[in-house]
């Protein structure tokens, strides 16, 4: 099973996903994300299906979106419906796709498909692994979030989704992490898909525990009120270097055995 996950952003889009494929009896690794590029715009997507229905899928996507045309954002849609119809899926058999998109001059979007329709999403979604109690528990705190996230804060997200199905539910839900996004980032501005892969994804895993591990400690300890509470200066420190962390220096924290009162 897939967990795949997808973000609209005050900047662009992203989707992550898991690497495990799962067969008859077997497993292995391969990235279930990939991109597209047409005449106006970018898009990136994951999948939740048969291996063999998303290769046929791909062969379909690059026909529909081709270098050569132009599309609208109505059009994304009906085109993403059309290569998903052309698989002919039984009544049994499930396919899902999170398609992200942005159009020159445009906003950006997230697209939910299945076998029956095609849907905008407002703000994020889960494919594959959406059913299960963790998936909706993280949905849930990240939908309570009071403001637009932007794209790197997405792909922070993506991974700790990911990384905590992998710890909880590993037999569905595992091996690498893959997180693909599309923003205004180009040399001139311009629309570019950006690609965190799996080489790169242990290291954010590990300093997103991190940061969960202090953040749990400041709640433990502004919780008991028979104790004294915590350096908030120490704290401040901790989170200031998960911020440093994210815009590319090394972390200078670690997790100590007894934490600094």
């Amino acid at each position: 099973m897939t967990m795949a996950v997808g973000f609209v952003c005050s900047d662009g889009v992203v989707i992550g996903a898991d690497r495990q494929i799962t067969g008859a009896g077997y497993t292995f690794p391969e990235c279930k994300l990939d991109s597209a590029k047409w005449k106006n715009g970018y898009g990136i997507f994951a999948y939740s299906g048969e291996h063999d229905a998303y290769r046929n899928f791909l062969d379909h996507i690059y026909r529909e979106f081709s270098p050569l045309i132009e599309i609208s954002r109505e059009d994304v849609a009906i085109a993403l419906k059309r290569c998903i119809t052309a698989l002919q899926l039984t009544k049994k058999e499930e396919f899902l796709v999170l398609f992200g998109f942005m159009i020159e001059g445009g906003y950006q979007h997230l697209l939910l498909a299945t076998k029956h329709r095609v849907m905008f999403v407002p703000e994020c979604e889960v494919i594959g692994y959406a059913d299960s109690p963790l998936a909706r528990y993280l949905l849930g705190r990240f939908r309570d979030v009071p403001h637009m996230v932007t794209v790197q804060q997405a792909r922070i997200y993506a991974v700790d989704f990911i990384s905590q199905a992998k710890k909880y539910d590993g037999q569905y839900v595992g091996d690498g992490i893959d997180v693909y996004s599309v923003d205004r980032s180009g040399d001139r501005g311009e629309e570019c898909v950006r690609i965190l892969d799996a080489g790169q994804t242990p290291d954010w895993e590990e300093n997103i525990r991190l940061a969960h591990y202090w953040t749990d400690v400041f709640f433990s300890e502004m919780t008991n009120n028979k104790g004294q509470m915590i350096n908030l200066e120490l704290f401040k420190e901790r989170m200031q270097g998960f911020r440093t962390w994210i815009g590319g220096s090394p972390i200078p924290w670690s997790k100590p055995s007894n934490p600094e009162k």
